[in-house]
């Protein structure tokens, strides 16, 4: 399997919207790997997790071919993880060379109602994009082969904000975005689940967040669960992404604080294969 990092940024991107704190000021002097967009992760060619305001400038800043994409899942409802009024532009009236493939959407009821809220002024949508609505600890087998379940994060409550484990032949993944530390309930789903790759939410830094989002120390303790489970081990890579502009942080610091620990830093445009 193969992910890819389209946008690892938090909600207003970093350097942030009308933002002038030093985190942003180091990413506007140094460029390169600290300009973060929106979040967005492509598996293999054909399933995308978000669909951000920055999905456009991710297709033409990194190629990413969105017409080889057959499934998208969401992970909630927050502006900076779904859009959905671009993904109703898939349609032969924005867009050629679609007419016989459809894309398949899944995520919670907030996003069906904002999918259908979208999807109302145009009338032919059903014939390139459907919906499938998800509950967690849904599992569902997606039209280009893999085995997506749904899990409950500990976010934006009411709101049944998703996380997913995504697997295809042998490999699996964990992809855990937007979240605190894991809710009972998931933590007893994952009882038994091995994992080769896990992409933790690391918005905070280091800021003690626990409810909503992560830092590094909660990353911590949540991988120190998981290795205790077995759900890890040393042949996991784990991942670090959705960042947001706190301190004087920049990709090198980042790194330097948390590739000693084990982990990886994602960064936009960057890729594993494993």
């Amino acid at each position: 399997m193969k992910i890819t990092y389209y946008g690892t940024s938090a909600s207003e991107a970093w350097p942030a919207l009308f933002c002038n704190c030093k985190a942003c000021e180091l990413a506007r002097e140094y460029g390169g790997k600290n300009i973060r967009t929106r979040s967005q992760a492509l598996i293999d060619d054909s399933l995308l997790i978000d669909f951000p305001p920055d999905t456009n400038y991710h297709a033409q800043r990194y190629h990413l071919n969105l017409q080889a994409v057959k499934s998208l899942l969401i992970t909630h409802s927050h502006h900076d993880h779904y859009f959905p009024g671009d993904i109703c532009m898939r349609t032969s009236n924005f867009a050629e060379g679609i007419k016989d493939s459809k894309l398949f959407v899944y995520g919670n009821d907030a996003i069906e109602k904002g999918f259908y809220e979208a999807a109302a002024i145009h009338s032919n949508i059903g014939d390139f994009v459907v919906f499938h609505r998800l509950e967690p600890f849904d599992r569902i087998c997606t039209e280009d082969g893999y085995e997506v379940t749904a899990l409950l994060a500990d976010h934006n409550q009411p709101e049944k904000s998703l996380m997913y484990i995504v697997k295809k032949g042998n490999r699996q993944i964990l992809y855990a975005h937007d979240t605190g530390i894991f809710p009972e309930c998931t933590w007893d789903y994952l009882e038994g689940k091995r994992f080769d790759f896990v992409s933790f939410d690391c918005t905070a830094l280091t800021r003690d967040w626990r409810r909503g989002h992560m830092g590094f120390k909660a990353v911590d303790e949540v991988r120190e669960r998981m290795a205790g489970m077995g759900c890890i081990d040393s042949k996991t890579i784990l991942v670090l992404s959705h960042f947001a502009h706190y301190g004087d942080f920049t990709h090198d610091k980042i790194c330097a604080e948390e590739n000693p620990k084990g982990y990886e830093v994602a960064f936009d445009g960057c890729y594993y294969e494993f």
